[in-house]
């Protein structure tokens, strides 16, 4: 069975995310070409809380990517990165727990630990794996440090909380992160 390149790259970050839980560093896994590459987390809150019953719901993803995230990483060739965060806010209209995430649009800041930051303007697509559910985010920074480079961030979903889900609700979820900045 063949799959598809972002099949296969959520399949190696999948690993690289597991090494990084049994204490390894995910860059030591395998050498990147990329000229930024850092790993983290990210915090989905929901409002209202997600249940069972699709709703209009306010999602604010934050993430803390490298050594602001524990654990995380970010590595660099030419340039020295540390650590970056975000924060989007997105409307959907109809989300549940039983809902795949929605592909769409959008651009996302990173503020880097330097104060500089970097606009991703980027379209997604969610893929699912053995259950396992990614959001893939490509596009370009089009604004502030690495302007003009090519981007990709991967998330993995977890899997919601079914007796939250059918009662009081998921108030918030972390998921694995990696940013890839090309040269």
């Amino acid at each position: 069975m063949r799959m598809t390149r972002n099949a296969a790259r959520i399949a190696a970050l999948g690993a690289a995310c597991a090494l990084g839980s049994l204490g390894l560093s995910p860059a030591s896994a395998a050498p990147s070409s990329a000229l930024v590459e850092c790993t983290g987390q990210s915090v989905s809150q929901y409002s209202p809380p997600l249940t069972n019953t699709p709703q209009a719901t306010t999602i604010v993803n934050q993430g803390l990517l490298g050594l602001a995230a524990s654990p995380g990483l970010c590595t660099a060739v030419g340039t020295t990165v540390l650590s970056a965060q975000y924060s989007e806010t997105i409307n959907n209209p109809s989300q549940s727990c039983n809902t795949t995430p929605s592909s769409g649009s959008g651009n996302r800041v990173f503020t880097w630990d330097n104060g500089q930051t970097s606009t991703f303007t980027y379209t997604s697509t969610i893929t699912v794996i053995n259950g396992t559910s990614a959001s893939v985010r490509t596009g370009t920074i089009t604004a502030g440090r690495f302007s003009g480079h090519q981007a990709e961030q991967i998330t993995f979903f977890p899997t919601l909380d079914p007796t939250a889900c059918a009662t009081t609700g998921v108030a918030t979820a972390s998921s694995q992160t990696t940013l890839t900045i090309q040269p």
